[in-house]
């Protein structure tokens, strides 16, 4: 088996020091690493695994490590690998960045208009206005299955205290949307004290339920190889 996890969250840089992020610890998709590792022994000839810089490894000898900055790094590496090597499974369990910055300003030059950037290693910290401007990030998941079609996708949704049968409907919209076998949902509301509920959605619309971390790996390890063994 080769697979690819994708773990931890993308930052886009500001200037050389400073950066914009999100609060993903990484450390579910290291407890799906070291799941793989454990489940699969032998039979896991590869684990890519791609990971924003602040994520706990996962180490291994038949781990590779990719090092993942921003949207675009993650974009480019997937399709690397997904386009030369044949690849049984990608969970894609990163947080990516949905927006990227596209200029760096002050609101006094946008009132003028005028359209110079602010460029440089490091953006001066005299500035009293500065202005960031983002744009929409690519939906790198949505590119998988048409870089490798056959290969089994696990994607991840998390909302913030919403319903239930919404939470499921979303994570159900996504399954759709880009071809995933599974999608785990679940919701910050569920997060926290060693506690983590997730919802692991087929394409029936039928779905696992899990409570712990751990619990979530084996069950996505689990029918990650189910799958695998099927085609």
């Amino acid at each position: 088996m080769k697979i690819i996890l994708t773990a931890g969250g993308t930052s886009e840089r500001i200037d050389d020091v400073r950066s914009i992020t999100n609060t993903s610890t990484g450390r579910l998709g290291h407890a799906i690493g070291e799941q793989f590792l454990k489940a699969c022994g032998e039979e896991l000839e590869t684990l890519y695994y791609l990971h924003g810089l602040r994520a706990v490894p996962v180490e291994g000898p038949n781990v590779t490590p990719v090092p993942i900055e921003g949207v675009r790094d993650l974009e480019a590496e997937l399709k690397r690998i997904l386009t030369e090597e044949k690849i049984d499974a990608v969970v894609h369990a990163m947080a990516v960045s949905d927006y990227m910055v596209k200029e760096v300003t002050t609101l006094e030059k946008i009132k003028s208009g005028d359209s110079s950037r602010l460029e440089g290693n490091k953006i001066s910290s005299s500035i009293e206005d500065l202005t960031i401007i983002m744009q929409r990030s690519p939906k790198v998941i949505s590119s998988i299955k048409k870089w490798s079609p056959e290969t089994v996708l696990v994607g991840f949704k998390l909302l913030s205290h919403v319903p239930h049968e919404e939470l499921i409907q979303v994570g159900q919209a996504l399954l759709q949307k880009n071809d995933c076998t599974f999608v785990l949902a679940n919701d910050l509301a569920e997060i926290g004290g060693g506690r983590h509920r997730g919802y692991l959605i087929h394409r029936d619309g039928s779905y696992d339920t899990m409570e712990t971390n751990e619990e979530i790996a084996e069950k996505i390890v689990q029918r990650v190889r189910q799958e695998g063994g099927k085609q």
